[in-house]
């Protein structure tokens, strides 16, 4: 199963906070945080390793994006992110 388009962009931590999941898929979002080496960044004035514009946050080589975590999820975890984007209307 593919990672929806609608959630590639999304990080680990975003899809924990916003997503109405359970706190077991949270916890597992939580920690692939951990294992990020290129997480993207934050967004701020452009010092201290944050970026001004939304460039920087919107690519899909920073591999805390959900998009390159996909395929450690199992289906099931897979299945219960996609039914929680739908039910938050992020994917129609």
């Amino acid at each position: 199963m593919e990672c929806p388009e609608e959630l590639k962009l999304w990080t680990a931590d975003e899809c924990a906070e916003c997503l109405p999941i359970s706190r077991d898929l949270g916890r597992i979002l939580y920690g692939f945080l951990d294992e990020a080496s290129n997480p993207t960044p934050l967004g701020g004035d452009g010092s201290n390793g944050t970026v001004e514009t939304p460039d920087g946050r919107l690519s899909e080589a920073n591999d805390d994006k959900i998009v390159n975590l996909w395929g450690k999820l199992n289906k099931e975890q897979q299945l219960d992110l996609i039914e929680a984007a739908k039910k938050d209307g992020v994917i129609g």
